[in-house]
Parts: structure tokens; sequence; C-alpha cells
């Protein structure tokens, strides 16, 4: 991995390293059928059914689900499971509070392998929510109770560990945050081990792009993170490794705090029109990304093509500095996480072009877990950086879920992911429009003008690349499936490794 997993409780982890680790030791109700964007297959539920209108969703959970302390999952369970979840409110929270208000009367057990949410109004995307892997988990919290300090629920402990609270097919052996987190098989695993599967799974963090590659071509790592374009087209002729290249919901872009010199959009819109967008994607991606059209990647439900789309201007960027009172000699603070190469040389471009303009970024690159307290930090305005680099995909196939934790100002700091705190009323006013809009058109025709906001009017961040995803590993490896909701993570009970090794 090129960065560590930033926390391990899964009620509160909110990137998808975090959850790629989550994904061996929890599981939620449904996942993603494989590949499918809009097909299910059962984990803890074994069926489930929605009233005629979809505004009650029935769930029958599997019989010889057990946590990792060996205590029977049932209905109970998960009721503590959701309570937990709302009452910390924190980043992925979003995911269902879409959908539930009060989770004390909306979410019920009628006996021990039934629960029902009863949502109020048709909602036909719960079932996609539902299935997220962000924030849905079902974890043993009597068990993490007996660890709570000052009504956390256990929130401390369980950042860096799971021993008894997990679901999944793997338990937690080790954790070093910024090295390495050991998982070995869960003997009561409800799917069993009679087929061919991994007995341990060893998350190593690496953060230099050619020690990664060096590992995969030595045989010393079966999968690797994310490469440089050059690597990756490099290892397209290797017949060791498989190279997978896959169109994704991912979007990159530099967040842009919405204070200090950025605090105008004038301000933000000439960080937009400085932005060297071909010239990254050309010389940064080598081909395997485009320039993104605003916030929001084209195969994602409600994308709007008529989205305003940025090129490289830069006597417009410097009239709209002029006109937002930002002085020649302006020095804007960059935090990035290390280890994403790409991210690194592409605010370089970007750098080059500010210079051009009197101006200056001073980087600050720090390991992921000091990256996420930063970006997922409560700091105000004026302590933040003026950018962070960053890249989104959403919980689920919706456009309102990829646009809600970015910009919406409920979503500042640790409850969701607005790092620049953001703040727009009409942007406001139109999520809360397509969060429940009755029909395709309303829903779409406020979709498409928080888009045209978000990229022309008032802009939150520098939105450059939809890249593809690239997924390299060993070839004696099977099992290894791209989903392009689910980034970055892995089936891991799914995977082997083939008899000819």
């Amino acid at each position: 991995m090129d960065g560590s997993p930033s926390e391990l409780d899964p009620h509160s982890a909110y990137d998808y390293r975090s959850t790629l680790a989550n994904q061996g030791m929890y599981e939620g109700l449904l996942v993603l059928k494989d590949d499918k964007t809009d097909e299910y297959e059962g984990l803890i539920a074994e069926s489930w059914t929605p009233n005629e209108d979809q505004s009650v969703w029935t769930f029958t959970l599997r019989d010889g689900v057990k946590f990792h302390d060996g205590s029977p999952c049932d209905s109970a369970a998960v009721l503590a499971n959701y309570e937990r979840f709302f009452t910390l409110g924190l980043g992925p929270v979003g995911v269902l509070a879409r959908f539930i208000s009060d989770y004390k009367t909306q979410i019920t057990a009628p006996d021990g392998k039934t629960v029902v949410f009863s949502l109020g109004s048709p909602q036909p995307l719960f079932i996609a929510a539902i299935a997220s892997t962000y924030g849905t988990p079902i974890a043993n919290v009597a068990a993490m109770k007996t660890h709570e300090t000052d009504g956390d629920w256990g929130h401390g402990w369980a950042v860096t560990n799971e021993d008894g609270t997990g679901t999944g097919p793997y338990k937690m052996v080790s954790f070093t945050p910024d090295s390495e987190l050991v998982m070995e098989k869960f003997d009561d695993y409800w799917r069993g081990w009679d087929g061919s599967h991994f007995d341990r799974i060893i998350l190593r963090v690496v953060t230099e792009a050619a020690t990664r590659r060096q590992l995969l071509e030595q045989g010393e790592a079966d999968v690797v993170d994310s490469l440089t374009a050059e690597d990756v087209n490099a290892l397209k002729s290797n017949p060791d490794i498989t190279v997978l290249l896959n169109t994704s919901t991912q979007v990159n872009y530099f967040v842009l705090t919405e204070g200090g010199p950025l605090a105008s959009a004038e301000a933000r819109q000439a960080m937009c029109w400085a932005f060297p967008y071909q010239e990254v994607i050309d010389g940064v991606f080598k081909g395997n990304a485009k320039q993104a059209r605003g916030a929001v990647a084209e195969i994602i439900r409600g994308f709007s093509p008529e989205t305003f789309t940025y090129s490289t201007d830069l006597d417009k960027a410097k009239e709209l500095f002029t006109t937002a009172g930002v002085p020649e000699g302006t020095t804007f603070k960059l935090t990035i996480e290390s280890g994403v190469e790409t991210a690194k040389t592409a605010a370089q471009l970007f750098q080059a072009n500010l210079q051009q303009l009197g101006m200056d970024v001073e980087f600050d690159i720090t390991d992921l877990p000091t990256f996420y307290s930063s970006f997922y930090g409560d700091a105000p305005i004026e302590e933040r950086p003026n950018l962070f680099w960053w890249g989104w995909w959403p919980d689920y196939n919706d456009a309102w879920n990829h646009l809600y934790p970015q910009v919406s100002s409920e979503a500042w700091g640790s409850k969701g992911a607005n790092a620049g705190f953001y703040k727009n009323e009409r942007v406001d006013e139109l999520l809360a429009t397509a969060k429940n809009a009755t029909d395709d058109a309303a829903y779409n025709s406020a979709l498409a003008e928080a888009q045209q906001i978000l990229s022309r009017d008032d802009p939150p961040a520098v939105y450059y690349a939809q890249p593809q995803w690239t997924t390299l590993f060993r070839k004696d490896v099977q099992g290894v499936v791209f989903n392009p909701i689910n980034i970055g993570t892995y089936a891991f009970w799914k995977m082997s490794r083939s008899a000819q090794s």
C-alpha cells in the first residue's frame, strides 16, 4: 500500500485504505456483487425485501454469523451497531443519514433474525446505501463498549484495535500504523474455509513507488497500490504481472480552503484557470486519465454533461487574482500525502504555473495518518492549509452522495470530507432538493445546477482529472475483481493462489 489505514473503527473510517483493511475484518448486511454497480449479494443478511413503494425495507439475517469473540450476530446486535453509528455521527454517517433521521423509531427488530428500516417515504436508493462499504459494516458494539472512555463507545480503542468486534473472514493479529497490518482467518466465519483461500493477509505500507514496483516484480508482494504511469506502462509487458486499467468513478482535485487568500469565488476561479490540465493528463498520467468535467465522474448517476470545464489560461487567472485582491508574492500552503507520486508531480506543475504569476506554493508532505487528521479535522479555517490534494468517489452510484460529503456545509471536518469548509447556500438548497427528489427530472435539474455552480461560479476545488484506476498483481493470484464504486478494496475471502504457483 502507498499509505496506511488511518483508523480501523468501521463507524468512523472514511478513506479507502481503512476500508480496504476493514473489508477483511467486517461485513455489512449486503455488498455490491463482484464488478456490478446495481446488483447485490447478501452477507450478514441472507435476504431483503422492500414493500410496494420501497419506503420499508426488511432484512432477514443469516443463521450462524458470529462475531470474532464467538458471540452471535443477531438482530439486537445489529440494532446496537446502528445506534453506535448514528450516535457517533462521524465521517460516513451521511451514507445512511440521508434516509434515516431517527434511528430509534426507524430501525426495529421484530424478532431475532429480522431488521426493518422504515424510511417514511419511497427510497429506492436505500438498497445501494446499505450495501456501501463505507460506514455500514456490522460491529460487535458490546465488545467495543468494554473499552469505552468518557462515553466514546470505545471509539478511541477501535481506531487501532479489532479484538472480538469483527464479523468478517479475517481477524486482526497486529497493526502498526504507517507500517503494517496483519490479519489471519477467523475459523468460525459463516462461509467456511472449504475452498481455496488465503490464511493470512498482510497490508504493508511502502511509500516509495519504485520500491513497490520492485517488490511486485520480485514476487515479494502479490498486489500493489498505485504506481507511476511510467511503471504501469512498463509492467504491461511483464508476463508475471496482471495490469488492470479500469474506468472508475474517481475524480482527483485540489481542495481550496474558503478563507485567507482564497476566501472569494474569484480567487478560487483564478486557481482553476491557472491549473495545467493537459500538461498533467499527458505528462503525469501518460494518457491513463482524462480531464475531469467538474466534481462528478461521467459514469455516476446524476452527472451533468453541461458542466463548465476549465482550460489553462494564465491571463484570466491573473485578472481574477487582481479582482480578488490577491497580490503577487502570495504563497499558498498545500498539504499532501506522501506516497502518491501522481499527486506530487501534478502539484509541482501547478506550482510552476503559479510562479509565472508571481506566486508560489509551500509543500507540506505528510504521512497518511497525519494528513487525515488535518483533512478530516475540525481546526478552524484560519488554521487550515490553503490547499489539500484529494481524490473522491461515491459511497454508492449517486451524484448526490458523491457531492454531499465534499461540499455540503453540514459536512465540514470530522462530519464529512468538506476539508476546505466550503459554504454556498444555493448548493445546500439544491442538494436538499435532490436528496428526496420524487422524479428523475427534479433530481437531474437540481444536481445539474449544483455542478455548474461548483465548477464555474463558486468552485470549492480544482477538479483536474478522472483517472483510470490501476490494479497490479501477480499472475498467480486469483479472484481480484475491480468494482467502479468499491475502488481500491478487495474481497479477500474470494482470493486465492493458483495451483501452478
